[in-house]
């Protein structure tokens, strides 16, 4: 099934999107290099709940996650807790 996605772009903690939503990929642009990790929450409003993904910090760049079939799902909305990433684009449906 194909359906519209939306795009959020941070470079700070915060909400990618408030309500249900399918997290479908993530753009992650790292400029510190290894050590810590941004977590994304089935939250609408803070970085506390349910983890939907923990993402830990790699070398400096930009890299590409694709999330297989039809994403991860979150009931409440999306929070980015950025944890020392510059910056990350969510894709979500």
């Amino acid at each position: 099934m194909n359906s519209d996605v939306s795009t959020t772009h941070l470079a700070a903690n915060g909400i990618i999107v408030a309500g249900s939503a399918r997290l479908k990929g993530f753009l992650l642009h790292n400029t510190a290099g290894a050590g810590t990790a941004a977590i994304i929450y089935d939250n609408a409003s803070a970085a506390s709940g349910t983890k939907v993904i923990t993402i830990p910090t790699g070398p400096a760049g930009l890299f590409w996650v694709d999330l297989p079939e039809n994403g991860i799902r979150a009931e409440n909305g999306l929070y980015l807790d950025i944890n020392g990433f510059a910056a990350v684009t969510a894709v979500y449906a």
